[in-house]
């Protein structure tokens, strides 16, 4: 389908000029000479995929143009030039939202090299948006919760993967997450209504191990008393996920070598080939480059299961990731155990930030649902099992760089609110009516924010409460 392009300019040749480099690239092009115009026909049609806008222009000018767009029901990307450019403009359309910013006069294949890029950039973000929705009906996807660089990239993998058979193999430490990746690409992809068949390579003995992979015949061995299906039959046309293959022996490696190149295997005491239909995702927490180098893994089933790679970051390189997931599973857990738990004070979010997390996702959750179900305040302040928290000034000193502004902003309001009640309560030993004109404030917020943090008034009457 064509791109529509509007481009607006007050100088109409210069509009002109650049419609006509566009169309003989593919591109339906509008074009306005008045900002004004162009909004309102963008308010009466909505089917332009990208504007290009000078930022000098009478009335209107091109950064309310910008603003506008970029609030509409649908935000629309937008490229700025103009022949003033400098880099404060630069700068500032680029912070208003801008995708790009181009100085006059501008170069036409360059124009058409920096639109592609933004569709790009503008199909990759639909994609990962897609994604997200379709995880959310997946098996809880927390430890694919995150905005950071890192995760990004995980998502569009995991996209790009689901929609084709090849072998995948997802590496990361413990409690990373690498079973929900392959639940992930097996949901989001064509084999989504098959089985998905997880094996767990290094728990089950290496002498027990390929009966369950490949499954046995009756009488095979002492004990095989009847027939069994195994795992890699009974996923059909679904997904096998061979976690921790890292652990394997190097006999079974080669069995799973014969798998994967043949797409076929027998089993234990069988003669007859049986097709594999499943597709195969592994997954490991061990250096297989190492282990091959060092004899333990085969050199030539590395290969053929690390045709994709996918690798999930430790918890603690996605820093920015920390508080979104704590809060996903505050959210989980309080409505699990019916808790009245508002959020973490900012103690407990320089706690869960300067805590190496050698658990990663999985430890997380663990230490978040311990907070819920101990705490016996509608603000968790301290997480147990975690070293100990650095002070308050140190954590508004350090979240800036770390929290989103709006979340920083919610925290530590509540956090400076709290402060503030404690001390005028204390300073007029529970008298609401004077903390309230104080803090210039009404007697009815005093006592909601009294009922938030479960503080009884009384208990600041007493002459030792300090």
């Amino acid at each position: 389908m064509q791109k529509r392009i509007m481009v607006v300019d007050d100088d109409a040749k210069a509009a002109l000029d650049i419609a006509s480099v566009l169309e003989k690239e593919g591109f339906v092009v509008v074009t306005f000479t008045s900002a004004v115009h162009a909004l309102n026909a963008l308010e009466a049609v909505e089917d332009v995929d990208l504007i290009l806008t000078d930022i000098r222009m009478p009335g209107m000018d091109g950064t309310e143009l910008l603003e506008a767009a970029l609030n509409m029901e649908k935000p629309l990307p937008v490229i700025v030039f103009t022949g003033f450019g400098d880099i404060e403009t630069a700068v500032n359309v680029m912070k208003a939202g801008a995708s790009d910013f181009l100085c006059k006069p501008i170069s036409g294949a360059e124009l058409v090299v920096r639109m592609r890029k933004v569709f790009e950039k503008q199909e990759l973000a639909e994609e990962v948006v897609s994604l997200k929705k379709r995880l959310e009906h997946s098996h809880g996807m927390a430890a694919l919760v995150g905005k950071s660089k890192k995760m990004q990239e995980v998502y569009a993998l995991i996209s790009a993967v689901s929609r084709i058979d090849s072998t995948v193999l997802v590496v990361g430490e413990t409690g990373t997450g690498k079973e929900l990746v392959a639940r992930a690409i097996h949901d989001t992809g064509a084999r989504g209504a098959e089985p998905f068949v997880a094996i767990n390579c290094a728990a089950i003995q290496s002498s027990l191990l390929e009966s369950e992979l490949f499954g046995h015949e009756k009488g095979a061995f002492t004990g095989a008393h009847a027939a069994k299906t195994g795992k890699l039959e009974c996923a059909g046309a679904g997904t096998v996920f061979l976690d921790e293959v890292g652990e394997t022996t190097l006999a079974i490696q080669s069995k799973l070598l014969r798998v994967l190149q043949e797409a076929e295997f027998e089993r234990v005491g069988g003669l007859k080939p049986i097709k594999l239909d499943a597709r195969i995702v592994a997954a490991t927490n061990s250096n297989l480059e190492a282990a091959v180098k060092d004899g333990g893994f085969r050199q030539d089933l590395y290969y053929r299961l690390n045709v994709i790679q996918i690798e999930l970051p430790p918890l603690r390189d996605r820093e920015g990731d920390i508080p979104l997931l704590a809060e996903h599973f505050l959210d989980v857990y309080r409505k699990r155990h019916h808790k009245a738990i508002e959020g973490f004070a900012p103690s407990a979010i320089e706690q869960m930030l300067e805590y190496h997390w050698p658990g990663n996702v999985r430890e997380m959750q663990n230490v978040i649902e311990r907070a819920v179900v101990t705490n016996p305040r509608r603000w968790i302040d301290k997480l147990a099992r975690l070293e100990p928290a650095s002070s308050l000034a140190n954590a508004f000193n350090r979240l800036p760089a770390r929290l989103d502004y709006h979340k920083a902003r919610l925290t530590m309001s509540h956090e400076l609110d709290r402060t503030y009640l404690l001390h005028f309560m204390r300073l007029e030993k529970g008298r609401i009516a004077r903390v309230a004109e104080l803090m210039g404030i009404s007697t009815r917020t005093v006592s909601r924010m009294l009922e938030r943090w479960d503080l009884d008034k009384t208990c600041f009457k007493k002459p030792d409460n300090g």
